[in-house]
């Protein structure tokens, strides 16, 4: 091990995948990322290319090696996470369809399915969770049993993103138990699959990936691999997690009590429990440690609310942005900063793809409120990052129901990398925010994980909460609090008072 002395973390996206390289102190030596489209082959259909997941790992970690002066024989191991999607491969690993997003909202008459010929107690009993599309991968797999019954005799295996990276490195056909306790299939206690459920809903138990825990080795890169990525061949390979958990973790929320808050294509709010929770409202996971479960609000459009902003009204910013020499998104900031607390009382409800936490409603739309002839341009973009803010707000009042209120909070993802976005998360909660060191958790979880799977002294489970230490803080403004208090009041009396409106919509 003396010449293997960095770690690699893959973390599969949305809309991008990321590839980092950290040495034992944690400094992220080299990095690539890689951006690719959702699918929206229908209204309300969300989709993507598993193909351009693999090939954004390709590319990046070519860059990695080739461009960056990473020697691969230094790579002790690889870890992965991943974005939720759920699709089928064949005997070789290759996709029988596209993978169905997290975003995708075309299973509601399956998820009623399901409630009448599986029952909602029975899921609950099993995996501590609701039935519902989109988070949880059932409903998606139903929708195929009835539409492409063809899809289902053809498959070998249903795989989830970095499931079938890890397959495409290693050749080994896994699913960690984290993503398992997503599927609405497996034990949340125990970890192993419930088979008289997957068959009951007409996936055939031959589908069912074998389980592996986030911090075990699974394989390790196959000459094939080793020939597409430049990586190593024979470098070991753990069996992954949810980009949630490894968020989690990289953040440095590991014991029990311990907050969390990532900011990335969607929000996600996590403390640590040593149970699950009986919260429908809430996600519980299995952890990536033995013992540790990870109880979770997640929000559907966070960082997506700000690229479908950026893509949809932002073609003449773009110029202005590129003019400055200046990156979009600190463009749109900096816009975003001239705009008053409250937006002149312009607010953004972030459903774009329905939401999840806490309303769980599939039907609910993305919606711009309060404008008047005053309403400016910066108004509308400093709107986006209030109303992904409130919506965190609500998903903290539903944990703090049931866990003690946190002094600090860790924020990680895209987010942080806006210091305006961090003073408004701040003052939206009332908690001071923490912008950690690196902001990228993900990866960062991913190399936590892989050196417990590999036995690195260096790196502790707890290894993400020294590194937060030195993060900068962000506290609450009274003055923009009182502000926010106001219009997260009009934030919440909104949802109400459309959600008829919503409901009158029709199913996507």
């Amino acid at each position: 091990m003396m010449h293997k002395d960095l770690l690699l973390g893959i973390d599969v996206g949305t809309t991008g995948t990321k590839c980092s390289v950290y040495d034992f102190q944690g400094k992220r030596v080299a990095s690539a990322y890689r951006e690719y489209p959702m699918i929206h082959p229908r209204p309300g259909w969300t989709e993507q290319d598993p193909s351009r997941w693999w090939d954004a790992v390709c590319c990046n970690l070519q860059t990695i090696f080739q461009s960056q002066d990473i020697d691969k024989n230094r790579i002790a191991a690889v870890g992965t996470s991943s974005t939720n999607a759920v699709f089928l491969a064949d005997r070789q690993g290759q996709p029988v369809c596209n993978a169905i997003s997290l975003h995708d909202q075309r299973s509601g008459p399956q998820v009623e399915w399901l409630k009448e010929n599986i029952g909602e107690e029975r899921i609950r009993d099993l995996a501590a969770n609701r039935i519902a599309n989109g988070s949880f991968s059932l409903p998606a797999l139903r929708w195929l049993v009835e539409n492409r019954p063809d899809l289902i005799k053809r498959a070998h295996k249903l795989m989830v993103p970095c499931g079938y990276v890890i397959q495409k490195l290693t050749g080994e056909f896994t699913m960690n138990r984290p993503r398992m306790s997503l599927t609405l299939m497996a034990d949340i206690r125990t970890g192993q699959w419930d088979t008289e459920i997957a068959e009951q809903t007409g996936l055939p138990a031959r589908l069912l990936p074998i389980p592996c825990g986030s911090a075990e080795i699974v394989g390790t890169v196959t000459q094939w691999a080793a020939s597409m990525t430049g990586l190593a061949a024979g470098t070991p390979v753990t069996g992954g997690t949810i980009d949630t958990v490894a968020a989690t973790i990289g953040a440095g929320a590991v014991a029990e009590g311990d907050f969390a808050l990532t900011i990335g294509s969607s929000g996600r709010l996590c403390c640590i429990a040593g149970q699950p929770m009986e919260d429908s409202r809430l996600l519980n996971l299995y952890g990536a440690y033995d013992g540790q479960y990870i109880i979770v609000q997640s929000t559907n459009n966070a960082c997506v609310s700000l690229r479908w902003f950026r893509d949809t009204f932002g073609s003449e910013a773009a110029r202005q942005a590129q003019a400055a020499g200046c990156g979009i998104y600190p463009y749109l900031d900096r816009l975003a900063d001239t705009a008053p607390a409250g937006a002149g009382g312009l607010i953004w409800l972030p459903y774009l793809a329905g939401e999840q936490s806490p309303v769980w409603d599939t039907r609910a739309r993305g919606v711009f409120y309060g404008a008047g002839l005053e309403t400016d341009y910066p108004s509308f973009i400093r709107a986006v990052l209030e109303g992904v803010a409130f919506s965190q707000r609500h998903c903290l009042e539903v944990v703090l129901d049931r866990a003690a209120r946190p002094d600090i909070i860790p924020l990680g993802g895209g987010a942080a990398n806006s210091p305006l976005w961090c003073r408004i998360f701040a003052d939206v909660l009332g908690i001071p925010v923490a912008r950690l060191r690196s902001n990228e958790t993900e990866t960062l979880g991913d190399i936590i994980i892989a050196a417990q799977a590999m036995g690195i002294r260096e790196i502790a489970p707890d290894f993400g909460k020294v590194l937060a230490a030195d993060g900068e803080v962000f506290w609450p403004d009274d003055v923009r609090a009182c502000v926010y208090d106001r219009q997260y009041r009009v934030y919440r009396e909104l949802y109400q008072a459309l959600k008829p409106v919503f409901a009158g919509g029709g199913e996507q």
